[in-house]
């Protein structure tokens, strides 16, 4: 309608943001005093009015996020010299079941879903569970790495995780007496066991329990079986 002067049905779009971009002209507007209107989407202001909150500690509504959007959006048309002044009219106590709870944004798209230890589980080309008893030996060990193309195995006493054999630790104690220590216990040389994690888990907080020390983590579904998820399977997964 700023442009054209012309009222327009077809320029009315469902909005989700709250406040701000009603389909009504009202009568004490004066447009002529209006330079210039700047659209913002419903997910623009939205991640905005959250980034205010996470950057910069001002806990704002919906459509003062809207506004700052737009500022960004007109950055390119300002010059250094311009003063810019940023009317924050809402605040957002009224919003914290709607733009500040995750399950409300990503429902409508706005954010990305992030990827769970429960999605690299169903990416994996094989769920085969391998695993060392205690009484096996390091030749076994060795075979069992070689013939499943793996590089770690957790060592089960029973349905119990006591430990975990790393090819590192196998070639290495073999290489000092491959004779004598080719057929000692895995207890010999197993290290702690792998750490289990939920397989709600968020991708991100993974770096917390994989490390240069601890190449796998162990993960127990819903039907309480267990899986294994190693530096590989992430990788794969990114």
């Amino acid at each position: 309608y700023h442009e054209t002067g012309e009222f327009d049905p077809k320029e009315i779009y469902p909005y989700i943001t709250e406040g701000i971009g009603e389909d009504i002209l009202p009568k004490n507007v004066d447009f002529g005093v209006i330079d210039y209107f700047e659209k913002v989407s419903d997910k623009d202001g939205a991640l905005m009015a959250r980034r205010l909150a996470r950057e910069e500690g001002l806990l704002l509504g919906y459509s003062a996020g809207s506004a700052v959007a737009g500022l960004a959006q007109l950055k390119d048309k300002l010059t250094k010299d311009d003063v810019v002044v940023i009317v924050i009219h809402d605040h957002g106590s009224r919003y914290v079941g709607k733009v500040y709870n995750d399950d409300w944004m990503r429902e409508r798209g706005f954010l990305e879903r992030e990827l769970s230890v429960k999605d690299i589980l169903a990416m994996k080309k094989s769920r085969q569970f391998i695993t060392l008893s205690t009484d096996d030996t390091v030749r076994q060990a060795f075979n069992l790495m070689k013939e499943h193309d793996i590089s770690q195995m957790p060592v089960m006493d029973g349905n119990e995780m006591v430990g975990s054999i790393t090819e590192t630790a196998v070639l290495s104690y073999l290489l000092e007496n491959p004779l004598g220590h080719a057929e000692k216990k895995v207890s010999a040389i197993m290290g702690a066991p792998f750490p289990v994690v939920s397989i709600d888990l968020p991708f991100s907080q993974l770096s917390k329990y994989v490390d240069r020390t601890i190449p796998a983590v162990m993960v127990k579904d819903k039907a309480g079986a267990l899986h294994i998820i190693t530096k590989y399977d992430i990788i794969q997964a990114v």
